[in-house]
């Protein structure tokens, strides 16, 4: 899997991966960070997208087991409940988002960051990198 996206609106979590998908990017969605947990175990991703709720819930979101050099992007789907993030991914945090207005910035950030993954043989399972819009 390339990119596991955490929380937020399902419908949201469902047209982004649609989305990636089109682009030739693997990816899978889920409601809770128990989940996520259990999916980044069975395969890592190569980037996370996590809802920020979640990432400064009091279960935090550093249990998700992460590979060294994965990209982690938070998002908002309230733009007026913006506020500072804990540090909980450290130099991993990519990016904070805005969705569904920045998604097109979303898409391309995360096609760059399994393009790279790719092309630097970080992820062995495609030996191509996915076409740019």
């Amino acid at each position: 899997m390339d990119v596991l996206i955490v929380g937020g609106d399902a419908a949201l979590r469902e047209g982004v991966l649609q989305s990636l998908r089109a682009t030739g990017v693997t990816g899978e969605g889920c409601e809770d960070l128990s989940s996520a947990r259990e999916m980044a175990v069975e395969e890592p991703p190569l980037a996370l997208v996590v809802d920020a709720k979640l990432s400064t819930a009091q279960q935090g979101a550093g249990g998700i087991p992460l590979l060294p050099g994965v990209a982690v992007i938070l998002f908002r789907e309230d733009v007026r409940a913006a506020r500072p993030t804990q540090q909980v991914f450290g130099r991993s945090l990519v990016a904070e988002l805005s969705l569904p207005l920045e998604r097109a910035r979303l898409l391309t950030l995360l096609q760059r960051i399994v393009a790279r993954a790719r092309i630097t043989g970080r992820d062995r399972r495609a030996p191509d990198p996915p076409l740019s819009p």
